[in-house]
């Protein structure tokens, strides 16, 4: 035998070893998870259960901690905010936690303070599904045994156990925390030290880009939101869709206070209402949804065809490490993309189908709010899920500005005009001496 076709045969022996050894942990793991046993170490807020190792109970104190940081986000707190606050009453990260308590964890060792928290700490325990009580097994993958980079896993191939341990945060709250969080939240101006209750919750109907908070550098006491992509330099919307803050308060306290009273007043008919508007918004979205979802599953199986068959070809020597390596980047780097949009648009979809389902919760939720004096980021995260500023228009020295506020389960929803039931006309001076009113409901 030639030196050549040792070394090619040894190069063949080795990748097919490699390979075998690959597929039987893959076996194991699928076995394992499929079981409904946790495939990933307990997040913090668990460890691991004395009595079967496999599972996890509650770790009282890491537990006070994660039920700490989601009511802050239900105050309206941003990451950095409480961050800080974990920090300034010497909370230690969950890196030196663990450490302190002998938990070995693997991945980098932090350098940072031990009572230092970073944003992503936050975001990632705001965002685990676990703390429900649930487990989530196969979350990401891997192409191949060649390619370290693990990618997402699209979540209707996951596999979700409900209700394995005792949970840390009840259901409904962390459903209103995603909810909350869903929002792209502006960084607070450092002048004011004062956010906006409305940060990631006004919408430009025009380019469908969020409203950035802002304030009048002349004087710190005007602010207000217009749209981010007006003066990104690309100019992706034609107009600024500027609102001041104060007048959007007013607007939305109008129209919570003659949503209660009618639900209040004519409870019947507002029931009727708004399950039919329910179920109107919810089928039209979820067509649209479903369409966008079905073609990027599509694109999804076809990469996957793609790639087994330049993984064959390598192996084959049909194509080169290098060439499969750039390839296999292209391919992973799409589908990559593609499942971030895939999960985006299930979690959308599948909360769609639960605001449908909910009319009860909602009146409940609206009846708290009856007679408020006030705006307050708890009133916004339950009641708003978005709300579309239009450019407002003049004429006859009268600037209109027309805004439709789209309810959490129920969308828009214009408040018929009904004995008992407030109406008023909402008026704002302007520094030119023009006077801005409200027009609701442009899309009704």
């Amino acid at each position: 035998m030639h030196c050549c076709d040792v070394i090619l045969y040894v190069r063949l022996t080795n990748e097919y070893y490699a390979r075998d050894i690959s597929k039987k942990r893959k076996i194991v793991n699928k076995l394992k998870g499929n079981s409904g046993v946790p495939l990933s170490p307990p997040p913090y807020g668990y460890v691991k259960n004395p009595d079967d190792p496999r599972f996890w109970v509650v770790d009282p104190e890491a537990a006070e901690i994660v039920r700490r940081i989601y009511q802050m986000a239900l105050d309206g707190y941003g990451l950095a905010e409480t961050a800080a606050a974990l920090e300034r009453d010497g909370i230690c990260n969950p890196t030196y936690y663990w450490r302190s308590k002998g938990t070995n964890r693997g991945g980098l060792k932090s350098t940072v303070e031990p009572t230092k928290w970073g944003h992503t700490t936050i975001k990632k325990i705001l965002t685990t599904q676990e703390y429900c009580g649930d487990v989530i097994n196969f979350k990401t993958f891997s192409k191949s045994y060649k390619v370290k980079k693990r990618i997402e896993t699209p979540e209707e191939n996951r596999a979700v156990f409900l209700n394995v341990h005792e949970s840390i945060i009840d259901r409904p709250t962390w459903e209103k925390v995603q909810n909350l969080k869903k929002g792209t939240r502006r960084k607070r101006p450092t002048v004011t030290q004062e956010p906006s209750v409305f940060s990631g919750v006004l919408k430009c109907p025009e380019c469908g880009g969020n409203l950035n908070f802002h304030f009048n550098q002349g004087n710190h006491d005007i602010k207000f939101f217009s749209c981010q992509n007006h003066n990104s330099g690309l100019r992706k919307c034609s107009k600024t869709h500027y609102i001041r803050v104060e007048f959007l308060e007013q607007v939305v306290l109008y129209e919570v206070n003659r949503l209660a009273c009618f639900a209040n007043e004519y409870e019947d008919d507002f029931l009727k209402a708004i399950m039919g508007q329910s179920a109107k918004v919810a089928d039209n979205d979820r067509a649209r949804k479903q369409r966008e979802l079905d073609g990027l599953l599509a694109r999804d199986k076809e990469l996957d065809v793609l790639f087994e068959k330049i993984y064959e070809d390598n192996v084959n020597q049909k194509i080169s490490d290098t060439r499969f390596a750039k390839m296999s980047q292209r391919y992973e780097q799409e589908q990559g993309e593609n499942a971030k949009k895939i999960k985006a648009l299930r979690l959308e979809l599948k909360k769609s189908e639960g605001q449908r389902m909910d009319v009860d919760t909602f009146l409940a939720t609206v009846r708290r709010y009856t007679n408020a004096t006030q705006i307050t980021r708890r009133m916004v995260a339950e009641l708003i899920d978005h709300i579309d500023v239009y450019h407002a228009e003049k004429k006859d020295s009268v600037i209109t500005q027309h805004i439709t506020i789209y309810y959490n389960c129920i969308g828009a929803f214009a408040v018929p005009d009904r004995r008992n039931i407030p109406a008023a006309q909402i008026t704002m001076g302007t520094r030119k001496g023009v006077a801005v009113s409200y027009s609701p409901d442009k899309t009704a």
